[in-house]
């Protein structure tokens, strides 16, 4: 291997832990988690629902994105709003 070669590596890995090492976020809606890192973005969904006949729902699923577009969001919202 060359002398100078291992810069590279060097560079390579530092390069991924800063682009894909999330950060976690507690938000404060009612218990949702998002794991946040430059490229990707990950949010546990536990939302406070508005009240319906007297119960206080919460919204629960998961959502991602990739570089700001969401691929992915799974919630249990359309059965809140049915059964209001």
């Amino acid at each position: 291997m060359k002398k100078g070669k291992w810069w590279l590596f060097a560079a390579a890995a530092v390069l991924a832990a800063v682009l894909l090492v999330p950060v976690r976020v507690n938000l404060k809606d009612g218990g949702s988690v998002r794991y946040q890192a430059l490229l990707y973005e990950v949010t546990k969904i536990h939302q406070l629902a508005p009240e319906v006949k007297g119960v206080k729902p919460y919204i629960d699923g998961f959502e991602v994105k990739l570089l700001g577009w969401t691929v992915y969001r799974e919630t249990n919202e359309e059965m809140l709003n049915a059964s209001a």
